[in-house]
């Protein structure tokens, strides 16, 4: 009997868990972020701009979102970019207006 009920007790808190996973991937649905990562240590990775925490190089769009922008127009705001949007308005966080998101692109001027 007591195995039968710890058998319960490790099902509720399984189930529990995967609950909160299945909650946290459904309240991303439907925002537009990008992903930053380290041409060196690609392991690295970020939702905004940053610079890689070992070799303190500027982190990149990977190729495969640079075709993601050039197909989807985004929109973000000047003072906060980690606000991203696919539509034309305001920012949540300052009222600014929003502008068109135009990726960095490094020249190479060796």
């Amino acid at each position: 009997m007591k195995s039968f009920i710890l058998c319960l007790m490790a099902i509720a808190i399984s189930l529990s868990g995967s609950a909160q996973e299945a909650k946290q991937s459904t309240d991303s649905i439907g925002k537009a972020y990008l992903t930053y990562s380290c041409t060196t240590h690609p392991q690295f990775v970020s939702n905004a701009p940053a610079k890689c925490p070992v070799c303190n190089n500027d982190m990149a769009l990977s190729p495969k979102e640079k075709m993601k922008m050039e197909t989807v127009k985004l929109y973000t705001c000047g003072m906060h970019p980690e606000v991203i949007s696919t539509k034309d308005g305001k920012c949540p966080k300052c009222n600014m207006d929003l502008t068109a998101f135009k990726p960095k692109s490094k020249s190479k001027d060796h």
